[in-house]
């Protein structure tokens, strides 16, 4: 799944996805300023005061406010018009439409990531002060295979975490699957097939901002390309200052 990145001030009017694309979106925490509480609904709020701590208030308020203003361009809708369900698992999906959506939140970013014809699954996560030697068991399968073996205990946790967390939320189960139970195969240009039994999800792991972020599909998925949009505060988007230069922005290989 190759990627086409931009990077943009802000969203722009109309967004449409490919019927062959996923668009994945990426802002910066301190976006969240931007951000009004009003935007989010009476669960949404009630989540949003149960944090402790204000970057995860950040965080939240910023993941599912751009969730719903993305959501109601691609569906030309009006946000609150939008109705929300969730699996058994807690999955959330949009009730009545045929879009699908996930979204992931960790350090200083947010990622959502949005497909027409299928499932899709996201997960950013940021290094920790944690001794992932040990926690590298309880994620690895004894026959992954990936592109960096010989990386840090860190690097390969949180890659192998960050690809299986977007797999078993693709597939609508959330953190009940056993990361353990998941085989990944390194398959080129940053993807991964990723094996559960008879079921099959293609993967793209790239590292952006020293934040791991890794998209998942099925494999059978008709999705061949990824539509990448980062948003960011004018200052941050200095080098972007010709509108023309706001296309085809490569993503640092992993």
């Amino acid at each position: 799944m190759p990627v086409t990145a931009f990077a943009m001030r802000q969203l722009p009017d109309e967004l449409h996805i490919g019927k062959d694309e996923v668009l994945v979106v990426l802002a910066r925490r301190q976006l969240a300023a931007q951000m009004k509480l009003a935007y989010l609904d009476e669960a949404e709020q009630a989540r949003y005061h149960a944090y402790v701590f204000a970057a995860d208030k950040q965080r939240h308020l910023l993941a599912h406010s751009l969730k719903r203003q993305i959501l109601a361009k691609l569906l030309n809708k009006a946000p609150a018009q939008l109705k929300f369900q969730t699996n058994s698992n807690g999955k959330p999906g949009l009730s009545g439409e045929n879009l699908q959506f996930n979204l992931s939140h960790s350090g200083d970013w947010v990622a959502l990531a949005f497909c027409h014809t299928h499932a899709v699954g996201i997960d950013v996560e940021q290094s920790k002060p944690l001794n992932y030697l040990n926690l590298l068991p309880s994620v690895a399968h004894p026959h992954d295979d990936l592109a960096w073996q010989e990386g840090s205990a860190a690097t390969r946790f949180i890659a192998l975490w960050s690809m299986k967390e977007a797999v078993s939320k693709c597939a609508g189960f959330g953190l009940s699957l056993p990361f353990s139970s998941l085989r990944l195969t390194a398959s080129g240009d940053q993807t991964y097939s990723c094996v559960l039994q008879e079921q099959h999800w293609q993967v793209r792991h790239d590292i952006w901002d020293a934040h791991h972020v890794a998209i998942a599909l099925p494999a059978h998925s008709t999705a061949t390309r990824i539509r990448l949009i980062e948003l960011g505060e004018l200052g941050e988007l200095d080098k972007f200052s010709d509108p023309k230069a706001l296309t085809d922005t490569a993503i640092p290989p992993a």
